[in-house]
C-alpha cells in the first residue's frame, strides 16, 4: 500500500475551515500529515528528511497566496528540497489547493486569467528535476458554498489523491472503491453494493478486451 506524506501550510490554520476539512479527510491509514506552521522557528533539516524516508507519494497542500505557496512552505522548500533528492527521486507528487475564488475562474477568459497548471509551474519544474510523477491537481474552491453532497464527493476525490494507485483511470477508481468496500464487507447492508461493483468491474474488463481485439484487426 502507498505511503503518503502531506506537507501542509496555512498561516492561520486553526481558523481555516478548508484546511480543517482537508485534515479531517486525511485521517486514513498510511497517510501522514505534517503541518509546517506548527513548527516553531527554523526547520531542522535532519528531522524533515526523516519524514520523507520511505514515502511513495508527496502531497503539497496549501492555499494560494498571491498565486504562490505560503511563506512557511517556501521556507520548507528552501531548507529541504535540494537535500531531499535521494528520498524523492522517481516518487510521486500531487498538489491539493484551496482558494476562495471559484475554480472555473482559473483559465483563459476567467477572472484570474491563468490555469492552475501555469501557477504551479515552478513546483512542477522542481519535481521534474527528480523525475517525479506529477499527479492531477485537486482544488477545493469556495468550501462555504458547497452542498453536503459536493463535500462528500470532494472527500472521495481527496482520499483517492492520497491513496489510489496511479494513473488515475476509471478502472483504478473502481478498484479503489472495491478495496474500501472490502474493509466494510462484514456489514450486510453493503453486500448488494459490493456485488454490483464487482459485476461492473468485470463488465469493464470485458469491454476493454473487446476493444483491444477490434483495434488489433484494424
Amino acid at each position: 500500500m502507498l505511503k503518503t506524506l502531506i506537507i501542509a501550510s496555512h498561516p492561520t490554520y486553526d481558523d481555516s475551515l478548508s484546511q480543517r476539512f482537508f485534515s479531517e479527510s486525511a485521517k486514513i491509514p498510511n497517510v501522514t500529515l505534517h503541518l509546517l506552521d506548527k513548527v516553531v522557528g527554523d526547520f531542522d533539516l535532519a528531522i524533515e528528511l526523516e519524514k520523507l524516508q520511505g514515502i511513495d507519494r508527496l502531497i503539497l497542500q496549501f492555499p494560494l497566496y498571491w498565486y504562490q505557496v505560503p511563506a512557511k512552505m517556501k521556507a520548507w522548500i528552501d531548507t529541504v528540497w535540494e537535500a531531499a533528492k535521494p528520498y524523492l527521486l522517481n516518487k510521486e507528487i500531487g498538489f491539493a489547493l484551496s482558494t476562495g475564488v471559484a475554480a472555473k475562474e482559473f483559465q483563459l477568459g476567467g477572472k484570474e486569467g491563468a490555469s492552475f497548471s501555469e501557477i504551479l509551474r515552478p513546483l512542477t519544474l522542481m519535481a521534474q528535476k527528480y523525475q517525479m510523477t506529477i499527479l492531477p491537481v485537486l482544488v477545493l474552491d469556495q468550501l462555504m458554498y458547497k452542498t453536503e453532497t459536493e463535500k462528500r464527493r470532494f472527500v472521495i476525490d481527496y482520499q483517492q489523491l492520497l491513496t489510489m494507485e496511479a494513473p488515475f483511470s476509471f478502472a483504478a477508481k473502481q478498484q479503489w472503491f472495491r478495496q474500501r468496500l472490502e474493509t466494510l464487507a462484514e456489514n450486510p447492508s453493503l453486500a448488494p453494493l459490493f456485488a454490483q461493483l464487482i459485476q461492473n468491474q468485470e463488465t469493464l474488463s470485458e469491454l476493454e478486451e473487446a476493444l483491444a481485439e477490434m483495434e488489433a484487426y484494424e
